[in-house]
């Protein structure tokens, strides 16, 4: 994949990875993947090695894929450091994402590519910015018939209802950092997100890269992820998402509690989307893109997109 450097409207600047511009163009209605990465990662997450990387998903399925450097992340601009008293972090880069960058991804490559619209593919601590992103276009779409950039649709992992409490309180020490931004040691990430204690989840391959994917991460955003704050994406955000929903949670996940109870629950808020699906995936980690489990996983939704690209075609959503 190839880096790109993206200017914004708001003088800011949008970075990260992007698969080539295909030789030919793709079949009718096919659909953009932006991918979004999780805290302490970025958009390297989606091409760590040659085997656990989108390139090839993208390249035989002809579907063009972008991941992004989010805001403060690599080289893409910090979000604005006051955050209005009704709001909170990961709410604000869900708007800035609605307003800014999916406009601004849109008009620069929809041409290139030869794209009839977009399915955002999100991962942990970027899923509630997918979601708050979603309600927003559902929200304009209904009261401007207008929009900015087509959605066709969203694909969920790596967050839930409830956290694993034995995992949070490993992580207390490192939230009591005094400065703006923290970074994970090596064994600290290999825990959590990788589950190194269960053999056979991740490749050894993974585990080298460690420290090479490790990126400093947001306090505001880790604040942002407790529990409190599943009652803001419930009821303020996932019941106006209209788009279809892909959901999946890790079957061996150590940050979040994963069940059939935890699962219906988060599914159950999607009210009006037109379609949802959801599953645990057994034998993945956390950071599913990186567990073995990864090509099936990247198999359903590059799939997924293909449908969701060709029912917005359609004119079904």
């Amino acid at each position: 994949m190839e880096s790109f450097s993206l200017p914004l409207e708001n003088n800011a600047v949008l970075a990260g990875l992007r698969t080539s511009t295909l030789p030919d163009a793709p079949p009718k209605d096919t659909p953009l993947i932006v991918a979004i990465h999780g805290g302490s990662y970025s958009s390297s997450y989606y091409d760590a090695t040659a085997q656990y990387s989108c390139a090839s998903y993208s390249t035989f399925l002809r579907v063009p894929f972008l991941a992004i450097d989010r805001p403060g992340y690599k080289g893409s601009t910090a979000l604005p450091s006051t955050i209005p008293e009704d709001s909170s972090y990961l709410q604000e880069e869900g708007r800035y994402f609605h307003h800014q960058v999916l406009p601004a991804i849109w008009n620069a490559y929809c041409k290139e590519y030869s794209v009839s619209s977009i399915v955002v593919l999100a991962h942990s601590l970027s899923v509630p910015m997918a979601v708050v992103a979603a309600a927003l276009h559902a929200n304009n779409k209904a009261t401007t018939n207008g929009q900015a950039y087509p959605l066709a649709g969203i694909i969920l992992s790596g967050y839930g209802t409830s956290l694993n409490h034995d995992t949070m309180s490993r992580m207390q020490p490192f939230f009591e950092h005094h400065g703006d931004r923290l970074k994970f040691p090596a064994e600290v990430k290999e825990d959590i997100m990788l589950n190194k204690a269960t053999p056979g989840l991740t490749d050894p391959e993974i585990f080298e890269k460690t420290e090479e994917l490790n990126t400093d991460v947001g306090l505001a955003e880790l604040v942002d992820s407790n529990e409190d704050m599943w009652g803001v994406w419930r009821h303020r955000y996932m019941p106006f998402v209209r788009c279809p929903v892909l959901y999946n949670l890790a079957g061996e996940d150590n940050l979040w509690t994963v069940n059939a109870e935890t699962l219906r629950d988060f599914v159950a808020a999607f009210e009006r989307s037109v379609r949802v699906e959801s599953g645990i995936v057994p034998g993945a980690a956390h950071c599913m893109e990186l567990s073995r489990c990864s090509r099936g996983w990247y198999a359903r939704v590059f799939g997924w997109a293909v449908e969701c690209g060709i029912g917005h075609g359609l004119g079904k959503f």
